[in-house]
């Protein structure tokens, strides 16, 4: 009897190096519990592919700078508190993808979403007011 109508037809070896793998876990009434496995731990790991984290300054394209002016003038003003720290991550986070792949149009409502989430985070409501005017404005909508 060969190794595979031991399991149930199931080849219990690797793909790629022919070692032989556990036996799959099985539940009460004998069915496989989660995925099986198709590669061993050694082979499933080298064949990841590494891709290096980029610098910083490489992924400074023009939103991003555009971005950290826009941060940086905010905070000149007065306009930012250490509590705005996530959307001033999630602003240089988005920038940064859009740099990378500008393609993606979801990413850019998000981006307008980011910045003015930002901009308005100290803003009264009279800044919020005429900051919405405008919004419709450009949206075409009337005021």
């Amino acid at each position: 009897m060969t190794k595979a109508q031991e399991n149930g037809g199931v080849s219990p070896s690797c793909r790629s190096c022919g070692k032989v793998l556990e036996k799959p876990r099985v539940s009460a009434n004998g069915r496989p519990i989660g995925r099986p496995r198709v590669n061993c731990v050694a082979c499933s790991g080298s064949k990841r592919r590494l891709v290096p984290l980029p610098l910083a300054e490489d992924t400074y394209g023009p939103n991003r700078l555009a971005a950290e002016e826009t941060i940086e003038a905010l905070r000149l003003a007065g306009h930012l508190q250490p509590a705005d720290a996530s959307r001033i991550a999630t602003l240089r986070a988005i920038a940064s993808a859009l740099d990378a792949g500008p393609g993606r149009a979801p990413l850019w409502r998000e981006l307008r979403m980011s910045e003015t989430a930002l901009r308005l985070a100290g803003a009264s409501g009279a800044e919020v007011d005429s900051y919405a005017a405008v919004m419709r404005t450009l949206d075409g909508e009337p005021s």
